[in-house]
């Protein structure tokens, strides 16, 4: 079922390097990939772990909501992840320069998916 949900979001988003649903730990659940390697989408969603859950802290401490979405631009690359129920995220890497609405977009859909199927 996640690499269903995972290799939409690659097919529906032009120059997607890979998707990875990862836990609350930055681990890889399940992934896809275009044009990274297995190993270097994991890499990159052990660092996103770390990211989250220091975005999460942060705003806990300051009282200032929860994460929604966090966006990294990097010179060739985009990375979008979306957090969901209990600790869980899904990411998309893409090439530089992206459709960002689209891409947000595609993975809106795809949280909504994932979120029916196995949090509901």
């Amino acid at each position: 079922m996640f690499h269903y949900v995972l290799a939409n979001l690659l097919a529906n988003n032009k120059d997607a390097l890979g998707a990875i649903f990862l836990d609350g730990t930055g681990e890889t659940v399940d992934l896809a990939c275009a044009d990274f390697s297995p190993h270097e989408m994991k890499v990159v969603g052990a660092y996103l772990g770390i990211y989250i859950r220091r975005f999460e802290k942060l705003l806990a401490g300051h009282a200032l909501g929860e994460l929604r979405v966090l966006h990294i631009e990097k010179r060739a690359i985009h990375i979008y992840v979306v957090p969901l129920p209990d600790g869980y995220s899904l990411a998309l890497v893409q090439k530089h320069p992206a459709l960002v609405a689209q891409a947000r977009a595609s993975l809106t859909e795809a949280v909504a998916q994932l979120s029916r199927e196995l949090f509901s």
